[in-house]
C-alpha cells in the first residue's frame, strides 16, 4: 500500500489537531490517533520539563516527530484514520464504506464512474464516554417505520436530494437501491437512534473491537466544535528556586512506581507497591491506593488545581525577577514599570494600577496534550496516550521559545475596587452560571478579580497585536489570580524555532511605549461599536459565561485565550452607572 502524506506542524498535533481531533485536508477527513499508536518512543525526541510532567502525573513528555523531507524512507510520521469511513460519490451519489484495505495512496474515487468520493457530513458520538464512530447508515435506513430490517440482496446506499424538495435536512435522504428503503436526514436525531435500538459500540474511529457502552448516541456534524474538546496544559520554564509545594496526588503520581501500581491494582503485589510509595512520601498505603484507583478510572486530566499550582510558581518567578533580574538560559528578564511621581497624570494612574512590569527577553514554554472529550466537555476524558502495561507514562508535548510582558496588578487597587457593591452584584450574574456550567472543570475558579484580569488580558492582546508586529493568533495570555492578592497578566509569544522570536513584543513593554499601549487599550474598551447592545447584554455565549464581551471589543483568537473566550466582561473594567470599573482612575486621567 502506498503511503499518503498530510503536512501538519508539530504544534498543530498538540492543538488544535491533537489526538482524537478531526483534520480536514483538501476535501478529505481524517482523525488523529492517540499516542500509543505513534512511532516508538525511542524514535521520538524527549521534551524535558519536570515541573509540568510531575504536575500532570506522567513520567515523560515527547515531541511529535518532525521531518522536512517526507520522501525520506526513514522519515517518521503520525498515522491518521479516515473518518468518517462512509463516503459518497459526487457524481452518481453512491455511498461507499472506505476501509483500510481500500486505501491506495490516492484520494478515493468511485469505482462506477470515477467520481470523487467525499465524506458524509454526519457522525455520532456517545453522550457520556467520548466514543465516536460513523453513523450506522445501513441499519438506520432499514429501521424506518414500515421498512423491513433486512435487505435480501444486500444494501446498496445512495445519498441524494429527496423527491419532495423540502428545505434543510429533510430535503436530503439516504436510499437503498436494493429494496427502495429511504429515510431523510431530518429523521437523523438522537431519540430516533435510541428508539431504533442503535447503541454505542464503545470505540474510537481507529479501533475495531467493540466494547460495552450503554451511553446514548448523539448525532453531530463531523466539524462541530462539540466533537472534540482538547485538553492541553502548559508551563513556562522558570528557575527551580520558585518551586511550590506539590499536592499529595501530584507527589504520588510523579513516583516512578505509580504507573505499575495503577496498572496492577487487581494483582496481589499491588499492596506492596503502594507501601513502597507510601514509605517514600511519608503517607499511608491506603491513600496511595485510593489515588491510584481514581487515576485508573479517570485517567490523566489537567484539573484547575494543577493549573493553579503551575501559575502560582510562575507568579513567584516573576516577583523574584522584579527584585533581581533573571539571567537563566531560558528565562532572561529585565525590570520595567511606571514612575509613581511622574508629572504625567496618566503615568501616575498606571503606576497606581500596575505595581511592576517584568520584560521577559527569552522564555521557554512547554505545552502538552493531556486528554480529550466528545459531545460534552465534562464527558469522560480519553487520555491522549493510553497506558501501556509496564511502560513509563508519557504525553505528547511541544516546546516553544519566545518573549513576553508581565504586568503585576496592584492588590490595593483591586481590593478597593472590590468594595463597590455594584462590582459584586455584576459578578454575581456570572458566578452561578460558572458553577453550573458544563465547562466548570476547565475554568479558573470564579471570582470578580479573575473576570476583570481576564478581560484586561484580552484588551492588551488586541492592542499589542496592532503594535508588536505579531499576528493576533500568535500572541497568548496567562492570567494570575491566586490567593494572597497575587494578581497579574502575562502576554507572550513563542516560536518552535530554538532561536526564539524577534523581540517586537518585549520592545512594546519598554518605558517609552508600554504606557501608550496600555492607555490606548483602556480607552478603546470605553466604547464598543456594538454598544449599547454589548454593554447592556445579559449573560450570553457558552452557558451564559460572558457579559459585555463581543468580537468588536474583547473576544480573542482561539489560540490566544487559555479560558475558551469565556468569563469576560468589559463593564467590570470601565464601569457603568451601577458599577465602578477597575480602570476608571486611568480613564479619568486619560480624558481629564
Amino acid at each position: 500500500m502506498t503511503t499518503r502524506v498530510l503536512r501538519l506542524s508539530a504544534s498543530q498535533l498538540i492543538s488544535p489537531f491533537g489526538p482524537g481531533a478531526v483534520v480536514d485536508v483538501l476535501g478529505e477527513s481524517f482523525v488523529t490517533l492517540t499516542g500509543e499508536n505513534w512511532p516508538k518512543r525511542s524514535l521520538l525526541e524527549e521534551v524535558v520539563c519536570e515541573r509540568l510532567s510531575s504536575r500532570i502525573g506522567v513520567q515523560k513528555l515527547y515531541r511529535p516527530p518532525m521531518r522536512d523531507d517526507a520522501a525520506d524512507p526513514h522519515a517518521l510520521g503520525i498515522q491518521v484514520a479516515r473518518f468518517p469511513a462512509w463516503l459518497f460519490c459526487q457524481t452518481c451519489r453512491q455511498m461507499v464504506r472506505w476501509g483500510p484495505k481500500e486505501e491506495n495512496g490516492v484520494a478515493p474515487a468511485c469505482t462506477s464512474d470515477g467520481g470523487r468520493l467525499v465524506p458524509m457530513r454526519f457522525v455520532v458520538a456517545c453522550r457520556d464516554r467520548s466514543h465516536a464512530t460513523d453513523v450506522p447508515w445501513r441499519e438506520w435506513v432499514h429501521r424506518a417505520p414500515g421498512v423491513s430490517t433486512e435487505c435480501k440482496e444486500g444494501p446498496r446506499l445512495r445519498f441524494r436530494q429527496a423527491a419532495n424538495g423540502s428545505p434543510g435536512l429533510s430535503g436530503l435522504e439516504v436510499i437503498c437501491d436494493a429494496c427502495d428503503a429511504a429515510r431523510t436526514l431530518g429523521d437523523l436525531r438522537a431519540d430516533v437512534l435510541v428508539r431504533d435500538g442503535l447503541r454505542c459500540h464503545g470505540v474510537q474511529p481507529w479501533e475495531g473491537t467493540w466494547k460495552e457502552c450503554d451511553s446514548p448516541l448523539e448525532v453531530l456534524q463531523r466539524g462541530a466544535t462539540s466533537f472534540h474538546y482538547g485538553e492541553t496544559t502548559s508551563a513556562i520554564d522558570i528557575p527551580s528556586m520558585t518551586r511550590t509545594e506539590m499536592t499529595v496526588e501530584e507527589r504520588v503520581s510523579a513516583h516512578p512506581l505509580f504507573l505499575g501500581l495503577k496498572e496492577s491494582l487487581h494483582l496481589p503485589h499491588a499492596r506492596a507497591l503502594a507501601e513502597i510509595i507510601a514509605a517514600a512520601l511519608d503517607i499511608t498505603a491506603d491513600v496511595v491506593e485510593a489515588i491510584a484507583s481514581e487515576a485508573a478510572v479517570g485517567g490523566i486530566r489537567a484539573t484547575p488545581g494543577v493549573r493553579a499550582g503551575l501559575l502560582a510558581e510562575e507568579f513567584a518567578a516573576f516577583e523574584a525577577a522584579n527584585r533581581d533580574e533573571a539571567d537563566e538560559v531560558n528565562f532572561k528578564t529585565r525590570k520595567g514599570g511606571f514612575e509613581l511621581h511622574s508629572v504625567d497624570p496618566v503615568e501616575r494612574a498606571l503606576a497606581n494600577l500596575f505595581e511592576s512590569i517584568v520584560l521577559v527577553d527569552r522564555l521557554r514554554e512547554v505545552r502538552a496534550s493531556v486528554s480529550f472529550s466528545r459531545y460534552r466537555p465534562d464527558a469522560d476524558p480519553v487520555p491522549s496516550v493510553s497506558a501501556i502495561p509496564n511502560e513509563a507514562s508519557w504525553l505528547p508535548a511541544i516546546e516553544g521559545f519566545g518573549e513576553g510582558i508581565f504586568l503585576r496588578v496592584s492588590e490595593r487597587a483591586v481590593n478597593e475596587w472590590l468594595l463597590d457593591p455594584g462590582v459584586q452584584a455584576r459578578a454575581g450574574l456570572l458566578e452561578m452560571k460558572a458553577i453550573q456550567s458544563r465547562f466548570a472543570a476547565r475554568l479558573h475558579n470564579f471570582s470578580a478579580q479573575f473576570v476583570a484580569l481576564h478581560s484586561l488580558a484580552h484588551a492588551l492582546l488586541r492592542e499589542l497585536a496592532f503594535t508588536s508586529g505579531y499576528t493576533a493568533a500568535s500572541l497568548r495570555e496567562r492570567v494570575y489570580c491566586g490567593e494572597g492578592g497575587n494578581y497579574g497578566v502575562f502576554i507572550y509569544t513563542t516560536s518552535s524555532d530554538e532561536e526564539g522570536t524577534l523581540g517586537g513584543l518585549v520592545r512594546e513593554g519598554e518605558h517609552d511605549r508600554i504606557g501608550t499601549a496600555i492607555a490606548r487599550a483602556i480607552a478603546q474598551l470605553n466604547w464598543c461599536s456594538n454598544d449599547p447592545v454589548c454593554a447592556e447584554s445579559d449573560p450570553h455565549n457558552l452557558d451564559g459565561l460572558n457579559l459585555a464581551a463581543c468580537h468588536s471589543c474583547l473576544l480573542a483568537s482561539e489560540t490566544s485565550c487559555e479560558g475558551s473566550n469565556v468569563l469576560l466582561d468589559r463593564v467590570l473594567l470601565v464601569g457603568d452607572e451601577h458599577t465602578r470599573g477597575l480602570l476608571v482612575p486611568v480613564l479619568d486621567a486619560i480624558t481629564g
